[in-house]
């Protein structure tokens, strides 16, 4: 049986393309056939141009036009509308111009008509006191603290950075600038309100900017904070109020001190009324009705870059606050001060007190912070034993307060809606977390089910 000859393949010689023309141009560029493409590729709906008919246009989405060049050598062009304006970019090949309009494509998007802006505009811009309500402002001293960390953490980085540029490796290095932890908590904090402030003005897009935090690298580890299990961050333990005979005995060695039954008369005041120092330092003969024992928390001192302003209490909230006749140590709160009153009004009427002010410093001011506890408290701590020679100990002025609401709650017996009042906190529920707990006869319940 004879065998048929193989089969030979035909080798096709004609041209099968169509004739050149606008159909099966292929703009200067583009890869043949069969090619991979170089980079990035510019894609849309191809359509004539108006303008000139005999030439190919792409139209992208957000109204981005881009023209192929006609010609070898010639550069591909895009145009846009941005900001109002019509604008242009062209690149050397279709990858080049392709980079570019991915930029302009994210802000056209995200409607970000600042992101070609500076760092240093954006920060600018978190600062400015117009860019909240007027109802809403930041407090002096809120403002102060933002702009130091800007300044001093957040400028240095990303000032001279365009927004759109501006990547989590950049504020990473912000946060990461600051020296301990509790500073890096800071930043972290003013970095998320303004990568908040930067996205809602049109600077930024992306949230993800905020999402760092401290990293330690060679720096010593702060302590692991070990806390009780079921309690809230805030929980004040025990161990972190005075007792009214600390109390009493911080009183009698400020009363051995330079301005005597005052200085002693101002920590009893401030332990048994929950006035914070701003507040005590602010007040005057008017806040205090003797009749009632009451005292109208109506104002502040706060120091903002070494100046004092006088200005409304925490959280912009006026309160009513009580004191009583005779504190638990036994100390005659009531009448020792209304002698003081007595006195400051003796001091107002001879100009010494010009302000009329119930605890002023020695020139008849403000107390500052600063000078309050080197002349006044430093000694007073060291007699008692609230700090040892190098300046370290468990409490402090601020103590005084969870000494009025501890006292308030377990030893006046106050409900803790009247204590969270007096005591000017956000809601009740920040007094619960802080003094009464959560987890408190969780064993004597637990046993009595049990037994």
């Amino acid at each position: 049986m004879a065998q048929s000859a193989p089969a030979r393949t035909k080798i096709n010689t004609k041209v099968t393309q169509p004739a050149p023309g606008l159909s099966s141009r292929r703009p200067a560029g583009r890869p043949g056939p069969g090619r991979p493409p170089r980079g990035p590729r510019v894609s849309g709906e191809a359509r004539d141009s108006v303008r000139q008919p005999d030439r190919p246009v792409i139209e992208l989405d957000f109204g981005i036009l881009v023209y192929p060049p006609e010609t070898g050598g010639e550069p591909w062009r895009a145009v846009f509308t941005e900001n109002g304006q019509r604008r242009f970019r062209q690149g050397a090949t279709e990858a080049k111009l392709a980079a570019k309009l991915e930029k302009v494509r994210k802000r056209l998007q995200a409607d970000a008509a600042n992101m070609e802006r500076p760092g240093a505009d954006l920060i600018r811009h978190y600062l400015d006191p117009d860019r909240l309500p007027a109802g809403q402002r930041w407090s002096r001293k809120h403002a102060h603290t933002q702009r130091r960390l800007c300044e001093r953490f957040a400028a240095p980085v990303i000032g001279a950075v365009t927004c759109q540029d501006i990547k989590t490796s950049h504020t990473q290095q912000i946060v990461n600038a600051a020296p301990t932890a509790g500073e890096g908590n800071r930043v972290r904090g003013m970095l998320s309100a303004l990568v908040a402030a930067g996205i809602e003005g049109g600077y930024l897009t992306s949230p993800r900017l905020a999402m760092v935090h401290w990293q330690a690298g060679d720096r010593p580890l702060p302590a692991q904070r070990v806390t009780v299990s079921g309690e809230s961050a805030l929980w004040v333990g025990p161990a972190e109020i005075p007792s009214g005979s600390d109390i009493g005995k911080l009183g009698r060695a400020l009363a051995a001190g330079l301005h005597g039954e005052r200085d002693e008369l101002m920590a009893s005041t401030a332990a048994y009324s929950g006035l914070r120092w701003g507040e005590l330092t602010a007040l005057t003969i008017g806040q205090v009705d003797q009749a009632g024992r009451v005292i109208t928390v109506d104002r502040q001192v706060i120091e903002v870059a070494g100046h004092l302003y006088t200005e409304a209490p925490k959280c912009r909230k006026y309160r009513k606050t009580i004191y009583p006749r005779r504190t638990p140590d036994g100390y005659p709160l009531a009448g020792k001060l209304a002698a003081r009153i007595e006195q400051a009004a003796a001091e107002h009427q001879a100009g010494t007190n010009p302000l009329g002010l119930v605890f002023p410093s020695p020139t008849g001011k403000h107390w500052r912070s600063s000078n309050f506890n080197r002349n006044v408290l430093k000694r007073a701590y060291l007699a008692v034993g609230w700090r040892d020679a190098a300046g370290n100990g468990k409490w402090t002025w601020h103590s005084l307060r969870h000494v009025f609401c501890t006292t308030a709650l377990f030893t006046w017996k106050l409900d803790a809606t009247d204590v969270s009042c007096m005591a000017g906190h956000a809601n009740v529920r920040t007094t619960l977390l802080m003094y009464v707990g959560t987890t408190a006869g969780v064993l004597d319940r637990a046993r009595q089910a049990t037994d």
